[in-house]
C-alpha cells in the first residue's frame, strides 16, 4: 500500500529529473546551427480545436499503415513489399526546409529542448531520423515518399539500439498519391499530449493538448526505461485490454480523438498535401 501511495510522487520526481536532463546544444556552434534552421510560426491551437469533429472526415483506418499491419517478413498486409532496411545510423537534423513531404513539430514543453524520434514501422530498435527543438519553436522534418511509421518524444536513450515503445505515438504514412494519413495512439502508452492536424485546409484534427498524466488509477501506470512514470499500454501482447488505463483515456480524451484500442472510434485523418502539423505538450520523455 505504501508503494502504491508513493507512485504518483515518484512519477513527479522522475519527471522533474527528466526535465533537468533535457537535451540542449552543447557548444556555441551547435547553438548557432540550431538557431539557423528553418523556423515556422507557432500554431493557433484554439483555432485548430474550434473546428467540430463532425465537420471533417474521420476514419477507423483509411489508408493508414500502422505498425500492426506490417512485419519484418518484408510484406505488408496489403501485399506491398517493405521499402526500407532498418538503419543503425539515424539522421539528425535541427530542422529541414518545408519543400517536400513531412511533418511540422512544435515543442510545447517549457522544460527545455526536447527530442522527437521518427521510426519506420517495424524498426523499433533504432529511429530513422530525429530532431531537437527549443521550447515554443516549430520545425519541419522532411521524409521520403511512401514513408510509414511514427514519431515519439524522448531523449538520446532512444539511440541505444533497444526498442522503447512506452510513449504516445503519432502514427502516419504517405500513400502512393502523396496523401498523408495519421492518428495519435495511446495503445503503446501515453507520456504526454500530442495534437495533430491536416495542413491542407480541411480543418481536420485529432489528439489533445492538456495534461492527463496525473490522477489516473494506480494500476494505469508503468515506468519508462528512462525513469519517469507514465500511463501504460492499453492493449497487451495477447490483445487483452488494460481497462483501467483504457477507460481513463476514454474519459479524459475520447476514442474519436485517439486510438485508445483497436475497436473504438474513428481517430484517423488525412492531409491531401502530404503534411501534418503536430503540437507536443509537456510530457515525461
Amino acid at each position: 500500500m505504501m508503494l502504491k501511495a508513493l507512485l504518483p510522487l515518484a512519477g513527479l520526481l522522475t519527471s522533474v529529473m527528466a526535465q533537468a536532463s533535457s537535451v540542449v546544444p552543447t557548444s556555441a556552434a551547435a547553438t548557432a546551427e540550431a538557431s539557423e534552421a528553418p523556423s515556422f510560426p507557432a500554431p493557433d491551437l484554439a483555432k485548430i480545436k474550434a473546428v467540430p469533429q463532425s465537420k471533417f472526415k474521420s476514419y477507423k483506418l483509411g489508408s493508414l499503415l500502422r505498425e500492426e499491419t506490417i512485419s519484418n517478413n518484408e510484406t505488408s498486409a496489403s501485399g506491398i513489399s517493405k521499402r526500407w532496411t532498418c538503419t543503425s545510423n539515424p539522421i539528425f537534423t535541427w530542422g529541414d526546409a518545408d519543400n517536400t513531404l513531412g511533418i511540422r513539430i512544435t515543442n510545447g514543453d517549457t522544460g527545455g529542448y526536447r527530442g522527437f524520434y521518427v521510426y519506420h514501422n517495424s524498426c523499433d530498435g533504432s529511429p530513422y531520423k530525429y530532431i531537437w527543438i527549443a521550447p515554443g519553436e516549430t520545425r519541419f522534418v522532411s521524409l521520403p515518399a511512401l514513408f510509414e511509421g511514427r514519431i515519439i518524444r524522448g531523449e538520446d536513450y532512444l539511440l541505444n539500439g533497444k526498442p522503447q515503445l512506452l510513449a504516445t505515438w503519432f502514427e502516419f504514412n504517405f500513400d502512393q498519391f502523396n496523401v498523408a494519413w495519421g492518428d495519435v495512439s495511446s495503445i503503446r502508452g501515453t507520456d504526454g499530449a500530442v495534437l495533430m492536424w491536416s495542413e491542407d485546409g480541411s480543418g481536420a484534427w485529432k489528439g489533445w493538448d492538456w495534461w492527463i498524466l496525473d490522477g489516473a488509477p494506480i494500476e494505469a501506470y508503468a515506468q519508462k526505461a528512462s525513469g519517469p512514470w507514465v500511463l501504460k499500454w492499453t492493449v497487451n501482447n495477447d490483445h487483452s485490454i488494460n481497462r483501467a488505463v483504457r477507460d481513463y483515456l476514454m474519459r479524459t480524451v475520447g476514442a474519436d480523438r485517439i486510438y485508445v484500442d483497436d475497436d473504438h472510434g474513428n481517430p484517423v485523418i488525412s492531409s491531401r498535401n502530404g503534411r501534418f502539423g503536430t503540437y507536443w505538450g509537456p510530457g515525461r520523455p
